[in-house]
């Protein structure tokens, strides 16, 4: 047995020797079977190939688009336009319904305090007497009263009461005049359904004594319409200042996505990255929009 295993032995190492050896014996696999036996190494050389150090490095494709400036310029004037041009759907279509919906509440609520506004003058024009209130004035019975306003176009009066207009007397003192009359007391001798305080009986002008114990029914309307107005006025006028935020926003948003897509993100990741939303917030009697940004967690 001793022998045998000893003649075995040098056996194998002739033939490990033996140049008989370069050529391969038949194999009962298949090239795939011995392939995946040997190696990719080993097979290229096998087959005269030249095996690859180590696999080619994927890169993810640029997305075409627009460069980060156009895109800024795009989206500072059309809230949203360059994030779509560069294949941010989702983030532009809200940066443009922000727009649309802050015009709609923008020319809603200018319309709405344009109106009233107009209703209330015209009040002002057939309720309130600039001829009674300045027959008061040079009466000395006005004296009683603290004066603390002169009357805007108060020069123009006669142009008023012959013509209904205040002739070349300046927008700001015309709108002035119309706060004036409803917001301060000294002028309650001008509205014409003037009454006494306590009595409710009808008095005149030159009877105002003090302007504390007369009061106006259609003054107090009056300055209800005028603060619905204002606050109509002042709601259109906050919603200018989302607008021109909206603008600036979504301007730096799509010279960022427009950035990121030229590095390859694709829309889904920097759809994951930051978020917008617009709310409405309760103030007082008031309701503001704000445009909220925050970053989701995982």
């Amino acid at each position: 047995m001793f022998i045998r295993m000893i003649i075995l032995l040098g056996f194998s190492m002739l033939l490990a020797s033996s140049p008989l050896v370069a050529e391969p014996a038949p194999s009962m696999l298949s090239d795939q079977g011995q392939r995946l036996l040997m190696g990719p190494i080993q097979w290229a050389a096998v087959e005269g190939e030249t095996p690859a150090s180590k696999e080619p490095v994927k890169r993810v494709k640029k997305e075409s688009g627009t460069s980060s400036g156009k895109a800024f310029l795009y989206s500072l004037l059309v809230p949203g336009l360059g994030e779509i041009m560069n294949g941010s759907t989702l983030r532009g279509a809200f940066f443009m319904g922000i727009e649309a919906v802050g015009l709609g509440l923008y020319f809603n609520w200018n319309t709405k305090g344009k109106d009233i506004e107009k209703e209330f003058r015209q009040v002002a024009d057939e309720k309130w007497s600039p001829e009674n209130y300045l027959a008061w004035r040079s009466s000395t019975i006005s004296r009683n009263s603290s004066i603390t306003h002169a009357l805007p176009c108060s020069t123009y009066v006669n142009d008023y009461l012959t013509t209904g207009g205040f002739g070349d007397c300046a927008d700001s003192e015309v709108q002035q005049y119309y706060e004036l009359i409803g917001k301060y007391d000294q002028y309650v001798s001008g509205w014409t359904d003037l009454v006494y305080a306590e009595t409710g009986n009808p008095a005149g002008a030159t009877q105002v004594d003090s302007v504390e114990n007369y009061l106006s029914e259609t003054r107090l309307a009056y300055e209800i319409q005028r603060d619905d107005s204002n606050q109509f006025l002042k709601r259109a006028s906050a919603v200018t200042g989302l607008l021109l935020v909206n603008h600036v926003i979504s301007a730096i948003d799509a010279a960022r996505v427009a950035r990121l897509r030229s590095e390859g993100a694709t829309a889904e990741a920097i759809e994951r990255r930051t978020q917008f939303s617009f709310v409405l917030h309760q103030r007082q009697r008031t309701r503001v929009p704000m445009l909220m940004a925050y970053k989701p967690f995982p």
